[in-house]
This record gives C-alpha cells, sequence and structure tokens, in this order.
C-alpha cells in the first residue's frame, strides 16, 4: 500500500512539497486554505540577500555553509537546499516556464522603483543580463495604472548608468473603459489583456515608434498572466528588441504565475489539491499524529495519513497565532518560546540595520524538521514543519523567503 501524505497549506511550500512528495509515489493530498502568499511576495527565489550586517550576498550557497542552528538552512544541510534549488529548476524547466539562475550566483533584480535587489532565481521574463547588452532603455509605463511611475523608473536607472545608456519612457493607452464608476486597472487586468488579439497588437503598435538599436523595454509584470513566454518571445521576435518586466507591488503577476505552474504540476502528478479546506484540529496520540480535521459548511471531515506536512505560514498568513506574551501554532497546539513581556520582541526602531527578533519566532525543528519544545524533545514524530513558520529566521531582512521555502519542502518530502 502507498504510503499516504498530506500537506497542510496551498502556498509555494506547500505545492512543491506535494510535487516532489508525488513525484516519489506517494498517495497525496493537500489541503489549501484560501491563496498562498505568492500573489505577495512575487515569483522569483530569494535564496540569501544580505548577511547579518547588511551586506550584499554574492554566492547564496557560500554564505548559506556559514549559518548556524536555529537557521533552517543550518538544520536542512547546504548540500539538501543545493539539490532543492536543483529540484526546482528542472520542475520549472519540464513544465516549459524554465527559471535562471543557480544557487551559486545573486542576480540584481529591476524593482517598481528603478533600483536593483538581489534574487537567485528568475523567470525568464526577469533576465538582468539584457540590461549590460542595452543601449537604448525604454521604461514602459500604461495609462491606467496606478502603481508604476516610469518617469520615477527613469530617473532612477539614468541615475545608476549614467552616460553609458540613453534611458527614456512612453505611456501605453489601453482600449478599457475609465471613469469614477470603473474600478483601477492592476497589472493583472493588462496580462490578460495583453493576451487577447486587440490588447496585443494596441500594445505592440504603441512600442513601435520607440524601438533602436539594442532597444531593452523595461516594463512592470504584464507579459501573460499564465506561466509561459508565448507574449515575450514573440514580442522580442516581432519588435527585434529585448524586455525585461520589474518586481512590483502586488498582485504579484509573476507569483501569479509560479502558483499556477506549481498548482498545475501537482494536479498532473496525481496530487489530491482539496480547496477551501481549513484544518482546525489534529487527533494527536503519545507524539504520533493519526489524523487532522478541516471544518466547512458546518461540516467535519477527518484526514487520516501515515505523514504530515504543515506549510501553513507565519503569523502574517494566520498559520501562528500571536496574543500578548505568547504565540503558538493552532493545529498541533505548538506553543512556542517567545518572551512574556512583548516590549521584548522588537528593537524600538522598525528599521534598524538587523533582524527583528520577532522576525525570527517560529517553531522549532528537529535536523528532520520535525517539531521540538525548548528543551529540544520531540514533540511529533510524523509531522514536519516547512515555510514561513520555522523558527530561526529573518525572510523579509536576509532576502530568504521563498528560498527556505522551496529548500525546506524539498527536505521535508525526501524525509518522509
Amino acid at each position: 500500500m502507498d504510503k499516504k501524505v498530506v500537506i497542510i497549506g496551498g502556498g509555494i511550500a506547500g505545492l512543491f512539497a506535494s510535487c516532489i512528495c508525488a513525484t516519489k509515489g506517494y498517495e497525496t493530498t493537500l489541503l489549501s486554505y484560501g491563496t498562498g502568499a505568492l500573489t505577495v511576495a512575487g515569483g522569483i527565489i530569494d535564496l540569501y540577500g544580505y548577511d547579518a550586517n547588511g551586506n550584499l550576498v554574492l554566492d547564496p550557497l557560500a554564505h548559506i555553509k556559514t549559518l548556524k542552528e536555529p537557521h533552517p538552512y543550518a538544520k536542512i544541510g547546504v548540500k539538501n537546499v543545493e539539490l532543492a534549488v536543483k529540484a526546482f529548476l528542472a520542475l520549472t524547466h519540464n513544465a516549459n516556464y524554465e527559471y535562471l539562475g543557480d544557487a551559486h550566483s545573486n542576480q540584481l533584480v529591476p524593482t517598481a522603483i528603478g533600483t536593483f535587489k538581489p534574487s537567485c532565481l528568475t523567470p525568464k521574463t526577469i533576465d538582468t543580463s539584457l540590461f549590460n547588452q542595452a543601449k537604448h532603455i525604454c521604461v514602459v509605463g500604461f495609462e491606467l495604472l496606478k502603481d508604476f511611475f516610469p518617469n520615477l523608473v527613469c530617473e532612477n536607472l539614468q541615475k545608476i548608468f549614467g552616460d553609458t545608456k540613453e534611458v527614456s519612457s512612453v505611456t501605453i493607452g489601453l482600449p478599457l473603459k475609465s471613469g469614477v464608476e470603473y474600478r483601477d486597472v492592476s497589472a493583472l487586468d493588462i496580462a490578460r489583456l495583453l493576451e487577447t488579439n486587440l490588447g496585443y497588437l494596441n500594445f505592440k503598435e504603441q512600442l513601435k515608434p520607440h524601438v533602436k538599436e539594442d532597444t531593452l523595454f523595461v516594463l512592470p509584470p504584464v507579459l501573460g498572466e499564465e506561466p509561459n513566454y508565448d507574449l515575450i518571445d514573440v514580442l522580442s521576435i516581432e519588435l527585434s528588441s529585448n524586455f525585461v518586466e520589474v518586481s512590483a507591488i502586488p498582485p504579484s503577476v509573476t507569483g501569479l504565475r509560479l502558483e499556477n505552474l506549481l498548482i498545475h504540476e501537482a494536479t498532473r502528478l496525481g496530487v489530491d489539491i482539496v480547496e477551501k479546506a481549513k484544518v482546525v484540529e489534529s487527533d494527536v496520540q503519545r507524539r504520533h499524529c493519526n489524523e487532522v480535521y478541516t471544518y466547512y459548511a458546518g461540516r467535519k471531515k477527518a484526514y487520516r495519513a501515515d505523514e504530515f506536512i504543515l506549510a501553513t505560514g507565519g503569523v502574517f498568513g494566520g498559520g501562528l497565532i500571536s496574543k500578548l506574551g505568547r504565540m503558538y501554532e493552532p493545529i498541533f497546539n505548538i506553543e512556542i518560546n517567545v518572551p512574556q513581556n512583548q516590549q521584548d520582541w522588537s528593537y524600538p526602531y522598525l528599521f534598524t540595520g538587523k533582524p527583528q527578533p520577532f522576525a525570527t519566532y517560529g517553531i522549532e525543528v528537529d535536523k528532520s524538521l520535525r517539531p521540538i519544545d525548548y528543551r529540544k524533545n520531540l514533540l511529533l514524530d510524523n509531522v514536519r514543519i516547512i515555510g514561513r513558520g520555522l523558527a530561526g529566521y529573518d525572510f523579509c531582512f536576509e532576502k530568504s523567503g521563498n528560498g527556505v521555502a522551496i529548500a525546506s519542502a524539498f527536505h521535508a518530502a525526501m524525509q518522509v
């Protein structure tokens, strides 16, 4: 009989873990309630961006070798982190939505304000090497898009490149209705529009007059909603130019593409994805979980398995509950060791140039990612914690969120 695995949480960690478990031949069920953080965090994989002193990390894997427990990477091990990255790259390659990069190099990814930030793995629509090849950079804005400012991007890019490159901008008119009775247009709306014949032709014709020798068009993430490169490939050929998307504020189209890709792959591999499945409690006997229970529309349902993987996120996603002087995980009732005085959870100023204590709070685990208490006693022998619920790292400061997600997901699935 196949081993049964239940994964709780439908973000990048849960989805990637489900793909790995299914690849290993396990009967895999994914319980998903709502959406994960990919549409917020974006579709790029930040493995490790900045060290404890705020210095840029050039080789993420080399720096990960220096980390000590309780950092999740130290629990997982540098070899397994590298294997996780290779597995992720293989998955995107097989799904025809190949990612660029490797675990030994940080790329400098353009942002929505014309600056650059480190990231390790990116989709082909964010090929940062194209900036070096370009003689002319044209920043593309859209008339009704409120959250992208091409003039600001232009100004900052010109400061960065100086006289070495010509920087200009263009604003594209959209065949969309506007007015007080209509909502603002988002990057997702434009991405969907560009996948239509009318939207694509309108966009291409307005760009044509701005094509020069070795032109790079820089634009918000609007090159299609689905995880494929059809739109950017056709545009590059028809306009004889290159295109780069910036990382932008939510809703993240690049994150949505990756989410769609992982859902498609998990489904193809036979994962049973149960939506609107809010897990409310578990049955644990002698440190062993027998089943978990969902509650929906007044009905309670049990899911029994041999192994469970918890990927419900941190406080932001509701995977951890924070109260005055207390933090805990609600499904398995795991208490998290935090100071009783909540003033000790953070430094007086939010931006201090070092990790905030509260950001590192989470579930302590052993090297197999099973939960342990503050005395290092094993709490559950067949439950593994992955993603943001793990203790020991400040994903925002380090720029390591999606990296820890895929590394812990891969390691947990391999430990099952």
